[in-house]
């Protein structure tokens, strides 16, 4: 028993290592431009190890989403507010072009390409950013929701969906600038979208509370 466990353990080590290492080639190389021998290059291992690990490339980049969800759940599971949730999404956007083995970062990099590439309609990994996508977006709305507290429930909940709308909208327009190679100064315009943002849901809370 002891010995299964320590098989399993070092198996879960593996397929982890894999992930980590294929994070900066999937950002720079794409889904397309991927091969399992990269990965396998990459990794360290055996290209046999790899394909043990993953059965071919959709289930990798399947997982590799996944992995790179979690820890962005991790990274922003004590998020408060708009303000901070935009500093870190925006910079974030910035941060996937700096520093390529950032997981946390790379989700918007490499989901990116299955929002494009509608031709890869049926694959698994970009349904599975699609859903992804989704969840992220009920994470956010959930935070949000939280800002609202002295209105009523209607108003908070299309508040709070109004706004991680907008926010996803700008977290996706500065990833595209960060991979176009924008000259941007991602951390003072998360700042402005907040503010502009800020603007926008008080004049909204002044209209209800007129109303």
């Amino acid at each position: 028993m002891a010995a299964k466990r320590k098989t399993h353990r070092a198996s879960e080590v593996s397929k982890r290592a894999i992930l980590e290492a294929v994070v900066s080639l999937a950002v720079e190389a794409g889904y397309e431009g991927t091969t399992m021998a990269d990965v396998a290059r990459v990794s360290g291992l055996p290209i046999g190890s790899v394909y043990w690990h993953f059965q071919n490339k959709e289930q990798l980049f399947v997982e590799l989403l996944d992995y790179c969800w979690e820890v962005w759940k991790q990274a922003h599971e004590s998020v408060g507010g708009m303000r901070e949730l935009l500093r870190r999404s925006i910079t974030e956007s910035a941060a996937a072009s700096a520093s390529l083995a950032e997981p946390a970062a790379a989700f918007w990099s490499i989901g990116l390409v299955f929002a494009f590439e509608r031709r890869l309609e049926d694959n698994l990994a970009r349904q599975r950013y699609l859903a992804i996508r989704e969840e992220m977006f009920q994470f956010v709305t959930a935070r949000l929701r939280t800002s609202y507290r002295e209105v009523p429930e209607d108003v908070a909940t299309e508040l709070a969906h109004d706004m991680a709308v907008m926010g996803r909208a700008l977290t996706d327009g500065f990833r595209v600038a960060a991979a176009a190679g924008d000259d941007t100064d991602f951390a003072r315009y998360a700042e402005l979208a907040a503010d502009a943002l800020e603007s926008l849901v008080a004049t909204r809370l002044k209209e209800y509370a007129r109303a």
